[in-house]
């Protein structure tokens, strides 16, 4: 299976340019299997949302379905993650395996720390990865307190120096690596992702095969 595990839609993330239905579509036309929706879970998207008089998670979850609806129109597998960004500094990283009970308690997650986060996501089974570590304004974090990073992002309007993030990752054997497009618009479709013979019917399947590494990247 052909899969791209970050990927953001217009309807959550503003910085979002193709609707949910309209990157499926894309994303089908393109090859792949299955896409991990990765939309910015952030205090800042929260406030946008809370200015508009909505409520972040119930809008977060509305983009979800709509992707997964094109899913099921186009046949692709499509399942929900986060791109979360905590109070303390412009880092991004890459959760999968959260579940909705855990993820509306956005209000406690966002003032979390890398450090904070780690030991929570460690006791729910979350996998937690930096996302493009080396990109400007980025801060690499402990690697103690991650599962992996991104080695390999796609989005072609920044310089993530995935060579100095896969150079990392070499100094730091327990990190898992992951690749992604970071797809907000047109150019940026199939850009990255894994390959798994696995067939993955679920996020719970996803994390499985991420913990054991039984994929590679594009």
């Amino acid at each position: 299976m052909k899969i791209d595990l970050h990927v953001h839609t217009a309807e959550v993330s503003a910085c979002g340019i193709l609707s949910a239905e309209e990157t499926v579509r894309l994303y089908k036309e393109a090859g792949y299997d299955a896409l991990v929706i990765t939309n910015h879970y952030a205090s800042y998207n929260k406030r946008r949302f809370e200015a508009a008089g909505l409520d972040f998670f119930t809008e977060y979850r509305k983009g979800f379905a709509l992707a997964a609806a094109a899913g099921e129109k186009y046949g692709l597998k499509i399942f929900c993650g986060y791109e979360i960004r905590f109070d303390e500094n412009e880092n991004d990283y890459l959760v999968y395996g959260m579940d909705d009970e855990t993820a509306a308690r956005c209000d406690e997650i966002f003032p979390m720390t890398p450090s904070s986060f780690s030991s929570y996501a460690k006791e729910r089974g979350i996998l937690f990865y930096q996302a493009h570590p080396f990109r400007n304004r980025m801060t690499v974090v402990r690697p103690d307190y991650l599962f992996g990073i991104e080695v390999r992002n796609g989005n072609p309007r920044h310089d993530s120096r995935n060579d100095i993030a896969s150079a990392w990752a070499d100094r730091y054997p327990h990190l898992h690596r992951i690749g992604g497009s970071d797809c907000h618009q047109i150019e940026d479709v199939g850009i990255g992702g894994i390959l798994t013979e696995r067939e993955v019917g679920s996020m719970e399947e996803l994390v499985e095969i991420l913990k054991k590494d039984e994929y590679r990247l594009l």
